[in-house]
Order: C-alpha cells, then structure tokens, then sequence
C-alpha cells in the first residue's frame, strides 16, 4: 500500500461497493422452521447509506450468495446495483466501475473474508469491518472500530462524505 493518507484516498471516492454477509449483517445465516432465510441488517447502516445517496455517492452491493434478504434490504434502500451469487468478485468489481466511467481510486470496497482481497487490492480505499478475518484487516486502508452489521458501513459511510467535505451539507439538518 502507498503512503497516501486514508482522507486523501476517501476524498477521491465516488462509488461505493459493499460486500453483504459480514459487512451489511454481522455474517449469521439464519432459518426459520420453514426454510427461510433471514438476516440482520443495522439501521444505522442503512441512515449511512442515504446520507451517501443523497450526497450524489453511487453505491453498489456485491455479495458472494444470493438471498432474498439481500435484495429486500437492496430494494428497500434505492442501492444502484445488487451482484449476487459472485464467487470471483475482481471482474465484477472492475465492471461495476468502468460501466460507471470511473477510475479504480475513485471506488471503495469494504470485505470481510477472503473473497474480498482481490477487490480491495485493486480499489481506492479498501476498508473492513473490525471483526474482518485478520488478512482482510491488514489489507485495508482502514478498519472499522465497530463489527458488520453493527454500524461498520455507518462510520465508511462517515468517513467518506467528512473526507469530501459534504458531512455537514447532508447530516447539518439534524444539528439545526
């Protein structure tokens, strides 16, 4: 990794892309009697996200399982584009970005296991959630104080729009 500070890198941010199982939920697959599946997704995550959104960010989820819980919570929060069932997520990473004319630097990735490096390798600002598996850790540029599902992406989410100086234009309505 280079010496370029993590403000700087979040500075350049346009897109976001996000990992799901371990990220967006605290990594537990759940089923009920009947097969179902269910997740936890943290609310505050998901404030983060609008904040973003409304702050002219593109967010993206890309999730190595497919699940209707994921596509509920997508749905339900406006995201650009859900990828699921990707088990190599470098080429849909790179896709996700040139079909958006962006550069690599210009996106963050945030993962948790090892399915994730590839992208974090080749993104602008990788981060991870504090409970990522230790590789995944030491490869961010920055890590989470909080776990996934517990309000990891609401602090990327802070850290992003603070660092291009839009934190007080989408969140100064609550301060007034």
């Amino acid at each position: 990794m280079s010496d370029t500070s993590v403000e700087q890198r979040a500075a350049k941010i346009k897109l976001l892309i996000l990992d799901i199982d371990g990220v967006l939920t605290d990594g537990r697959v759940i089923y009920d009697q009947d097969g179902h599946e269910l997740k936890f997704f943290d609310i505050k995550d998901g404030h983060g996200i609008k904040l973003l959104q409304r702050a002219g960010f593109q967010i993206a989820w890309l999730s190595g399982r497919k699940s209707i819980p994921n596509q509920v919570r997508a749905r339900e929060l406006g995201i650009d584009e859900l990828v699921e069932d990707c088990k190599i997520k470098l080429p849909e990473f790179q896709r996700l970005v040139s079909e958006r004319g962006l550069k690599p630097e210009q996106a963050a990735f945030m993962g948790d296991d090892l399915i994730d490096l590839p992208p974090m390798r080749a993104c602008g600002l990788a981060m991870a959630p504090a409970d990522a598996w230790p590789e995944v850790r030491d490869m961010a540029h920055w890590v989470a104080t909080l776990p996934g599902g517990r309000g990891a992406v609401r602090q990327a989410c802070e850290l992003l729009l603070k660092a291009c100086g839009k934190w007080k234009e989408v969140a100064g309505r609550y301060f007034a």
